[in-house]
């Protein structure tokens, strides 16, 4: 299972990614998630420590090197061995959990991350070329649309969107699935997420009926996750039995048994 989690910002994909790769973890099946967010917070959703996250090593930037070709052209070209990047630059969270980090912007005036983008790029690529299918891939991807105009997911199976109730959210969603099926990625579902009654439930329902998109989970609305972040805890260590948490339990029964 490759999957990207994608859509507007605020819409939980953070939350999603770092307790479904907990609740897969937790199962017996290897996950490697990847922060591919310029502000990236994966690392303490998971659960790795505060301390740890803010020292963890970013993805070299250098893995990806412009070739010639034999037609004269030039082509950037992953020039790294995908494991040893994973075992070198990985760190190790709860449940065995291992996590990479693209990249962040550190300081004012650093210019665009086209580099780090291509370094997940090309890292997925080579995976995905190795027919490596021992592990599930989760890809915690920027909010908006950007990331897909640098095919930072292009080599994943699978684009989830998150869905809050609200035009502008939905709106980004659309746009997603566009975009992504542009790329290659023509398998994007939906989850919906923050539902908090019927009318929340219907509005997505026929948002992805009418974009042909299938729902494949919903999140309710779930005060435990904001108690959770106050006292500093992940959603599945501070209440595994909360409806968000159970939803995302739910959500991996749903993408193990389609993979």
């Amino acid at each position: 299972m490759r999957v990207a989690i994608v859509g507007k910002g605020g819409t939980g994909k953070t939350t999603i990614s770092g307790t479904l790769a907990r609740v897969l973890a937790r199962r017996g099946r290897s996950v490697l998630a990847i922060d591919a967010d310029t502000t990236p917070n994966l690392a303490v959703t998971i659960g790795v420590p505060a301390e740890t996250a803010m020292h963890m090593i970013e993805l070299p930037r250098n893995m990806m090197q412009r070739q010639e070709q034999e037609d004269g052209t030039t082509k950037s070209v992953f020039v790294a061995d995908s494991e040893q990047i994973i075992s070198q630059y990985a760190t190790i969270g709860p449940d065995g959990v291992r996590l990479l980090v693209m990249g962040s912007v550190n300081h004012g005036g650093a210019g665009c991350l086209c580099s780090a983008h291509g370094a997940v790029r090309g890292l997925l690529g080579e995976i995905v070329e190795r027919g490596d299918d021992s592990r599930d891939i989760l890809v915690d991807m920027e909010a908006g649309l950007e990331h897909i105009s640098r095919g930072t997911g292009r080599h994943l199976s699978q684009f989830i969107a998150t869905i809050e109730p609200y035009y502008r959210s939905m709106e980004v969603a659309s746009r997603v699935t566009a975009l992504a099926r542009e790329v290659g990625v023509l398998d994007v579902v939906a989850v919906a997420t923050k539902v908090r009654d019927d009318e929340d439930r219907k509005a997505i329902e026929s948002f992805c009926a009418a974009h042909s998109m299938t729902l494949v989970g919903e999140i309710p609305f779930d005060p435990s996750l904001m108690e959770a972040e106050r006292v500093g805890k992940t959603p599945i260590d501070h209440d595994p039995d909360s409806p968000a948490v159970q939803a995302i339990e739910r959500l991996a029964d749903s993408l193990t048994q389609a993979a």
